[in-house]
């Protein structure tokens, strides 16, 4: 069981690849926040994948939560104090309480986590993990970097990281 930021479902339900959440975690959690990020307001703009995230939601391997007062209290404070988006905010709240590996691609919010001792993973991380597990091989791992690197901006060092990480899996 996961927690997820907006950020993760988006770059994944644009590449089609929503899917390997579940293959590689069963369940992933979000707050409301991210759900009204991704699939209300997504949906209100017609963008790209929120169909996707919502029919994993119907299928309940996406699960809305609702946060705890002791949750929106730190929800709030990192907002406000830590100039995080409330999506993140909130990812990293029930993440750090709940003690649950969080999905995050923004930096500030990797930051915030490995602050807060909330361990981390971002879309390419996950990809990567994928990969170890046996459910992609070294092809499909490089194009979903390729995929990934178009959907949203990927540092050149990470996907050389990444790569470099398969290569010495492969050995």
């Amino acid at each position: 069981m996961v927690i997820s930021d907006a950020s993760v479902l988006i770059a994944l339900a644009k590449m089609r690849h929503l899917e390997i959440l579940r293959q590689t975690y069963s369940t992933v959690l979000i707050g409301p926040i991210v759900k009204n990020e991704v699939v209300d307001a997504g949906k209100r703009i017609a963008a790209s994948g929120s169909e996707i995230v919502e029919d994993a939601i119907k299928q309940e391997w996406i699960q809305v939560v609702q946060p705890t007062a002791k949750e929106r209290r730190l929800t709030k404070t990192l907002g406000e104090n830590v100039h995080l988006d409330l999506g993140e905010a909130e990812a990293i709240a029930l993440a750090s309480s709940r003690k649950h590996l969080l999905l995050v691609d923004d930096k500030e919010g990797r930051a915030v986590a490995a602050m807060l001792n909330v361990a981390h993973i971002g879309t390419a991380g996950i990809l990567l993990e994928t990969y170890f597990k046996g459910l992609t091989d070294f092809t499909q791992l490089e194009n979903d970097l390729q995929t990934l690197s178009e959907v949203i901006w990927l540092s050149p060092s990470v996907v050389l990281a990444v790569l470099k990480k398969a290569r010495e899996m492969k050995q």
